[in-house]
């Protein structure tokens, strides 16, 4: 076996040793120190020069000898914090050593950014004590490795716009660089992902509060709506309507509610004054208008709310949206008496905006239902939109619905 392949054994060995709960004897503590400054100080291979793996800064790291090195170093720190002890000051020194060093590889500020909320548990007075230290303005590759890894593989924490009030700013900037360069697909599909996690941690701030005030949370989503891409702006949609579909254990705060319900309000009306401004803008825009019909799902948020957005993002496009989740909407409210001629509405909207996808999308025994429903109804005005609805269908071709209604027909 090779040094290298020692060290390497060495760093693995003692990362699961010190994350395990097994006690280890005092004497073998004492000498973690030397070993782990040996392992964290002596050159890496790994990380010379710019060897960033799969265009990103973060596999570099955990697959080097010095990031699981610095991996076991947090390890230690954290058992001594759970023990209530203070942690050893040699800990953040040589940590802060590391990032200080004019050449440490961007991929050891990509592991920290990826921990920052571990970090911040550590280290809260320290961090405070040295704002720019994981996140080095003067060090652009360093920072944004930084920033990419943090908002990519952690979570949203409040502490973490109190303690580094910039880094939002600093990211902003980052995404738009990013966005400006011309890269391979596997980069292109980073710079995605970073772009939307950045929006949704933004997001996430906005609804939780954590702003000084509603006003700058407002003006860093625009920002970001502003710098993103189109693709990315749909993905921060899309998750959204993601995160608030899913059933909450406790009922959510209504300011909270409010919040959210406002960022698309505020970034409709931003879409619309575009498209007024020019209708040939609307490529730029489907796509948010599309996922943002998505939210129709979001029970959470009241229903009307929900069903005037949708009705306004279908009207906005040219053509049909991707339409399973929409048409599963339908199919679930439409049975029910107090949505059906609100789900009717909706339908009509979306089969006046024909496609072979919607054609190929909607299934005879999910719409059935909602058409007889409607056929059936003492409403005259939803019999008139289920005709309607049917009719439309007829001109896609989907002849299974031409008896719906004639049923008594002699």
């Amino acid at each position: 076996m090779s040094q290298t392949e020692s060290r390497d054994e060495v760093a693995r060995f003692l990362g699961k040793a010190l994350e395990s709960d097994y006690a280890i004897p005092d004497s073998y503590i004492l000498e973690l120190p030397q070993i782990l400054r040996s392992l964290i100080e002596t050159e890496d291979a790994r990380l010379v020069g710019n060897k960033n793996s799969f265009s990103d800064w973060l596999t570099t790291a955990i697959n080097s000898i010095r990031g699981k090195a610095i991996e076991a170093l947090l390890s230690v720190a954290l058992r001594q914090k759970n023990a209530g002890t203070e942690i050893e000051p040699w800990i953040f020194e040589l940590i802060r050593a590391r990032l200080e060093l004019p050449d440490e590889s961007p991929a050891i500020f990509a592991l920290f950014g990826a921990k920052l909320r571990f970090l911040i548990h550590l280290f809260e007075s320290k961090l405070k004590e040295w704002p720019n230290l994981l996140f080095p303005p003067d060090r652009p590759m360093h920072q944004s490795a930084a920033l990419v890894a943090h908002f990519k593989y952690d979570q949203p924490w409040n502490a973490a716009i109190k303690i580094f009030p910039d880094f939002l700013n600093a990211a902003l900037k980052t995404l738009e660089a990013l966005q400006s360069e011309v890269e391979n697909d596997e980069a292109k599909q980073n710079r995605r992902d970073f772009g939307s996690r950045l929006g949704t941690h933004i997001a996430c701030y906005y609804w939780s509060g954590s702003f000084p005030n509603n006003t700058e949370g407002e003006a860093t989503l625009d920002r970001f709506f502003a710098v993103a891409s189109k693709s990315t702006r749909a993905a921060l949609i899309s998750q959204i309507a993601s995160i608030w579909e899913k059933p909450a254990k406790e009922t959510p705060d209504e300011k909270t509610l409010t919040r959210v319900m406002h960022i698309w309000e505020r970034r409709f009306a931003q879409i619309v004054r575009a498209l007024e401004s020019d209708s040939d803008l609307i490529p730029e825009y489907d796509v948010e208008l599309a996922e943002s019909i998505d939210w129709l799902n979001c029970e959470c948020f009241p229903f009307e709310w929900r069903f005037t957005h949708a009705k306004q993002a279908i009207g906005r496009l040219k053509k049909a949206p991707r339409s399973y989740r929409l048409l599963k909407a339908i199919t679930e409210f439409g049975v029910l008496p107090i949505r059906l001629e609100a789900m009717l509405q909706l339908f009509r909207a979306l089969l006046q905006k024909p496609s072979d996808e919607l054609r190929w999308a909607i299934q005879f025994k999910d719409i059935a239902p909602v058409i007889s429903l409607g056929f059936a109804s003492d409403n005259p005005n939803i019999r008139q939109l289920t005709e309607e609805c049917r009719d439309l269908l007829l001109r896609m071709g989907l002849t299974d619905f031409l008896n719906l209604g004639n049923e008594n027909a002699e």
